[in-house]
């Protein structure tokens, strides 16, 4: 089955330095990558870097290969397009969402991503998709 890797993953991944804290999202990655194919999209790897620099001063260069190590090599990554777009669009007139969460969602659509694996409880009312998270 297919399964769409939302971007808070990636950043506690990338940016968690206790121990404690960090095994549990690192257990739950390797559960994911196991389970599922995953993917992810461009924009992911977008909010990965900047949100790691805004909020946890993160450098780009150390994102950049947390990305490459960690992400490239197990995670398929989409491309997002006017397919894409037009999919979020339809999204945004249905539900409020954020504009990124939509084309995130209309990535999966294009490609039969039933599952996403997302912290965000606003895609709980989005009833063609299934959110997974950290039980």
């Amino acid at each position: 089955m297919k399964a769409f890797i939302d971007a808070p993953l990636l950043i506690y991944l990338n940016t968690l330095v206790d121990s404690k804290d960090r095994i549990l999202y690192e257990n739950f990655y390797v559960e994911i990558l196991t389970k599922y194919k995953p993917y992810t999209d461009v924009l992911v790897l977008d909010e990965l870097i900047y949100i790691s620099k805004k909020k946890y001063n993160i450098p780009y260069k150390v994102s950049v290969g947390f990305i490459e190590s960690n992400v490239l090599p197990y995670v398929y990554v989409l491309s997002l397009s006017e397919d894409e777009y037009n999919y979020a669009v339809k999204i945004l007139s249905e539900h409020s969402l954020k504009p990124s969460d939509a084309l995130h969602l209309g990535a999966m659509m294009k490609n039969n991503i039933t599952l996403i694996i997302s912290e965000d409880k606003e895609l709980d009312k989005i009833s063609a998709i299934k959110r997974l998270w950290i039980s």
